[in-house]
């Protein structure tokens, strides 16, 4: 099966009406290095300038194992013309559902605070063979079913300082419980790519309090590609373009450099029927409605 990403591709082989909805654009979701324990595709101030010279509007910088505002913050001084955003995913590497370390990163500005990834037991559950801590897998509810007080004390310093949530690889029905939570708040939310394994149900009723569903190009881009992005596709659909961001995930090895896979990534939009509107929404709009 014909792959949907070609790793080599450069920003001249964007199709140029994908690349005039690249400018502005603001990819929520990608990944750089330095990485303790994966090689990524490039550092982050190469990344930046890649995403300058494509004319995006911003990007959010992900790390599995830190936070990353002090590098957003020196890269989004340096360059007048893109806005650079941190975040801080609540895995073992800073303490879990920490929030010591959460107060911290609202206190210098982190922007998203993503749930955990790696170390999430649904993760773990998922792919018992990948990249974890040896320390415990994390969820986000009581034996109740209700959210653990370390979680709410930590939506407590997300609204307080009115940042963003982000649900990382939680279960469907953690990230239902937590999302009807963070939107009673008023917490602006967004629900961590969600064609792995959030219920389109899920994704539909979170929608409809307000949250964001993303849906990340990384998805697409093994073998099965083609098939993930029909999946993709009509959860997007179900959702509606007017709660969806569309972002990359990008940053592996593997895969072409983050801001040419978006472009590839809206040309794939374009190509399944979808208006410049609707995808400028996805890619633009929502985005930075997200992430204000």
């Amino acid at each position: 099966m014909a792959m949907l990403f070609d790793r080599e591709a450069t920003l001249d082989d964007v199709r140029e009406d994908a690349r005039e909805l690249l400018q502005g654009a603001i990819d929520v979701h990608v990944h750089f290095s330095p990485d303790p324990y994966a090689e990524r595709r490039m550092y982050a101030d190469d990344l930046v300038e890649r995403a300058v010279e494509a004319r995006m509007g911003g990007l959010v910088l992900k790390s599995h194992e830190y936070n990353t505002q002090p590098l957003a913050w020196l890269l989004d001084r340096q360059h007048e013309s893109i806005r650079v955003y941190g975040g801080i995913a609540l895995d073992h590497g800073v303490g879990g559902l920490n929030m010591e370390a959460v107060s911290v990163a609202m206190l210098i500005g982190t922007t998203v605070v993503w749930m955990p990834t790696f170390d999430a037991q649904a993760w773990r559950d998922a792919r018992p063979g990948g990249r974890h801590s040896p320390a415990p897998g994390i969820t986000v509810l009581d034996e109740m079913g209700d959210l653990r007080h370390e979680v709410m004390a930590i939506l407590d310093l997300i609204g307080e300082h009115d940042a963003v949530l982000a649900t990382g690889h939680l279960s469907t029905p953690e990230v239902a419980v937590l999302g009807r939570e963070a939107r009673r708040r008023g917490i602006r939310t967004v629900v961590t790519h969600g064609s792995f394994y959030i219920t389109v149900e899920v994704q539909q009723e979170l929608a409809s309090l307000g949250a964001y569903i993303e849906q990340v190009a990384t998805a697409t881009s093994h073998e099965d590609g083609q098939e993930q992005f029909e999946l993709i596709e009509s959860q997007v659909r179900a959702v509606g373009p007017e709660q969806v961001i569309l972002s990359t995930d990008f940053g592996q090895e593997r895969n072409p450099e983050p801001p040419v896979g978006f472009g590839r990534w809206i040309e794939h939009f374009l190509d399944a029927g979808y208006s410049t509107s609707d995808v400028s929404r996805m890619v633009r709009e929502n985005p930075a409605d997200l992430i204000r």
